[in-house]
C-alpha cells in the first residue's frame, strides 16, 4: 500500500494498542470512530468536523451577543440610577428652596399680621378711651384722666390679658395695685 492511502485504524498489527480503554475513547471523542467502534469515513469525519466548527461559531456568536446585551442592560441601568441621583438631587434642592421660602413667608405673614394688629388695636385706642380695670394709682391731671392713663396716649398701650396677668406693650402686673380704693369725687 502507499503512504497516502495508508490508514491506521485500519492496521491489524496495530489491532491490540486501538483495543485500550482510554485510547478508545479518545478516538471518539476525537470523532474518528463511533460508539460502536464502527471507524468514520473520512468524508463524514469532515462534515462532522464541519458542523462542529460552525456550532461553535454559532455558540460564540451568541455568547457575545448575550454578553453585549448585558453590558448595554448593565450601561442602561447605571444612566437610570444617574438620573434618579441627579432628580432627587435637584428634588432635595428644591425642597431647601421651597423650605426656605416658605419659612420667609411665615415671617415676613407673622411680620404683616404683627403690624395688622398694632394698627388695629391703635385704631381702638383712638376711638376707644382706654379704661383700667383697677382704679388709678395716683390723682388726676388736668384733662381729668390718671397720670397713667394721660401716659399711655402719648407712649404705648397698656392692654393686658383678662386674669392672667400678663402684660401686653408693657402693663403692669396685679401684684402692684393697692387694695381697692373708692375714686375721688369732684
Amino acid at each position: 500500500r502507499s503512504l497516502a492511502t495508508y490508514n491506521s485504524l485500519t492496521d491489524k498489527h496495530l489491532v491490540g494498542y486501538f483495543s485500550n480503554a482510554r485510547i478508545r475513547r479518545h478516538l471518539q471523542k476525537s470523532g474518528l470512530i463511533s460508539r460502536s467502534g464502527r471507524i468514520i469515513p473520512e468524508k463524514e469525519y469532515r462534515l462532522n468536523a464541519m458542523r462542529k466548527d460552525h456550532q461553535r461559531y454559532v455558540q460564540q456568536c451568541l455568547a457575545d451577543a448575550i454578553f453585549r446585551k448585558v453590558l448595554d442592560m448593565e450601561h442602561h441601568h447605571q444612566l437610570e440610577i444617574k438620573r434618579k441621583l441627579e432628580y432627587s438631587v435637584r428634588k432635595e434642592g428644591m425642597q431647601k428652596i421651597k423650605t426656605s421660602l416658605f419659612l420667609d413667608l411665615v415671617l415676613q405673614r407673622r411680620k404683616f399680621l404683627f403690624f395688622q394688629v398694632e394698627q388695629f388695636r391703635e385704631s381702638l385706642e383712638d376711638v376707644i378711651p382706654m379704661h383700667s380695670p383697677h382704679p388709678p394709682l395716683g390723682p388726676r391731671n388736668h384733662n381729668e384722666l390718671s397720670p397713667l392713663v394721660a401716659g399711655e396716649r402719648a407712649g404705648r398701650s397698656r392692654w393686658r390679658a383678662p386674669g392672667l396677668g400678663v402684660g401686653y406693650g408693657g402693663g403692669h402686673s396685679p401684684h402692684q395695685h393697692r387694695t381697692k380704693e373708692p375714686a375721688p369725687s369732684k
